[in-house]
């Protein structure tokens, strides 16, 4: 039993690689007050032309590559007194090196740069973040830290998986206390179509006004707790003046490079920089609620649930009348979701998630525990839609800039009743609600949830994904009599319908590998 409990930690250290002090006690967050924030929305409500009263909040989706990143570039470059950055990942590619240069730009001008960055993988970018330390409007934080920066770290990580496996999953970019971009992207390549294998297909939103204030709370509870340490006592490298200069030659370099390319044209003219720049750029206005996870959920115990929002997301499920769509890139139902999803089959509400397939999941073994409640989810009249690897062909002839080979499901978005959008960082899944922190979001406006969800159901009828649905199986070698029913997989390859007995696209391997994975007790780390 001790080598299976090592085996299942190295496990669970190559799921997260892929994608000591007192702790405050929950009552002492749970009063904390509002914090003192400088709100002056004049200056960003005047460059995105729109108007708020107080109390009121407004918001506008990014689901376009383009918008998500030229919309936080746009927004670092006008910020006139704070940046407030809080990612999962930030990437040393070209998209981190073209972030990382504008906050420089912006800490030259003044603006106060506050960085909080879970430090699961930073490994190797310790030259990077002190570039941006060492100037000094940069505050730079890492969360839970694995202090082992090179050789031991993976073993650091897989024999502390109960603490350090539990990680900061919250992104969030607030622009002078007035506006926030929160959801699915983190800073990559692989969030903004700026690399060329791998385009994640994401959603972001761009927040103004009253919630923006909810939203700087949890950075600041987040910034300020025993959790997150001063980046500069932790990173193990030493950089000089000299090489300071270098590396910020090397900066400036990537970005004229970048500038050259299709996608940097692009997003120079993204839909919403042509909507800003022709004062078209309409902000739909809204209530909302905005609720966090507390840091301290890395260092509790799982049924400590008073760390945890699953309870939000739980009431919210509870008030649907009539139907849910639900598009999670990780979709593991767990017992207990799965009973929740059964008495609202009960009552009659329509249930349709859409997620990754076996082909397009960039962590197969997430699969393994998703396909194990397959047969459980048809029965109940659940309707399931899974990506295809290699979707949107038609667009990428239209788009020179659209280069990526596959396309992978990482959005987060519920669409409940036709009313409520709910989004943030969280996945369906065990990870999300037992061990990571997350944020999540629901906003009420029927002209927002109509439009998203007439965009979603008008992409799952195409031939870019693959339709999940209780068929007959042919099995050789029974008696004609006898038939088979299960799973099968429903798509349209070249204008014609094909059906499959196996998940797709997968290759004979990979889906062996993910039935072998699926009897393995691990979907709690999943």
């Amino acid at each position: 039993m001790r080598y299976i409990c090592f085996i299942f930690s190295f496990l669970i250290s190559f799921i997260l690689l892929g994608c000591g002090t007192k702790t405050p006690s929950v009552a002492s967050y749970q009063k904390h007050t509002k914090p003192s924030i400088n709100y002056n929305p004049k200056n960003i409500q005047t460059l995105l032309h729109y108007t708020l009263s107080t109390n009121q909040s407004a918001f506008y989706p990014l689901d376009d590559p383009r918008d998500a990143f030229s919309a936080r570039i746009y927004l670092i470059d006008h910020s006139t007194n704070s940046i407030d950055v809080q990612y999962y990942i930030y990437e040393d590619d070209i998209s981190g090196a073209i972030f990382s240069y504008h906050l420089l730009q912006a800490a030259k001008r003044g603006v106060n740069v506050n960085i909080l960055i879970d430090d699961l993988d930073t490994s190797g970018k310790d030259k990077a973040w002190l570039l941006l330390t060492m100037h000094p409007n940069i505050h730079l934080k890492l969360f839970n830290p694995i202090y082992f920066r090179k050789t031991l770290r993976f073993a650091k990580l897989a024999f502390n998986i109960d603490s350090l496996g539990k990680r900061m999953h919250n992104k969030a970019l607030i622009i002078d206390d007035s506006v926030a971009i929160i959801g699915g992207r983190n800073i990559g390549n692989i969030y903004y179509a700026t690399g060329d294998d791998t385009l994640f297909l994401d959603f972001d939103m761009l927040c103004a006004g009253e919630i923006v204030k909810d939203i700087k709370e949890m950075f600041l509870v987040f910034y300020h707790s025993h959790q997150a340490e001063e980046a500069t006592a932790i990173l193990d490298a030493k950089i000089s003046q000299k090489e300071i200069q270098k590396e910020e030659k090397i900066l400036i370099s990537m970005v004229k490079q970048f500038k050259q390319t299709s996608i940097a044209d692009a997003m120079l003219h993204s839909e919403f920089i042509q909507k800003v720049q022709t004062f078209t750029l309409e902000l739909s206005l809204a209530d909302a609620q905005f609720y966090y996870d507390l840091p301290q959920k890395v260092k509790a115990n799982p049924t400590q649930k008073s760390y945890s929002i699953a309870h939000k997301i739980d009431q919210e499920i509870y008030k649907i009348q009539k139907e849910i769509l639900i598009i999670s890139p990780y979709f593991i139902p767990t017992k207990k979701m799965m009973e929740k999803f059964i008495y609202l089959r009960k009552k009659g509400i329509k249930i349709t998630v859409i997620t990754n397939s076996l082909a397009s999941n960039d962590v197969f073994l997430v699969y393994s525990g998703y396909q194990k409640y397959i047969y459980q989810l048809l029965n109940i009249g659940v309707k399931l839609y899974e990506l295809k690897p290699q979707s949107f062909h038609r667009l990428k002839k239209q788009k020179r800039w659209l280069t990526q080979n596959k396309v992978s499901l990482h959005t987060k978005l519920m669409i409940l009743d036709k009313r409520y959008i709910g989004l943030g960082s969280a996945n369906l899944d065990p990870r999300s609600i037992e061990l990571n922190t997350e944020i999540f979001m629901i906003i009420d406006s029927k002209k927002l949830a109509l439009e998203l969800l007439q965009k979603t159901k008008k992409s799952i009828i195409s031939d870019d994904f693959i339709k999940v649905t209780w068929g007959e199986i042919p099995v050789p070698y029974t008696l004609k009599d006898i038939k088979f029913y299960g799973p099968i997989y429903k798509t349209t390859e070249n204008g014609k319908e094909k059906t499959y007995y196996n998940p797709p696209y997968s290759g004979f391997f990979k889906t062996l590998g993910t039935n072998i994975l699926s009897y393995f007790p691990i979907e709690g780390y999943l």
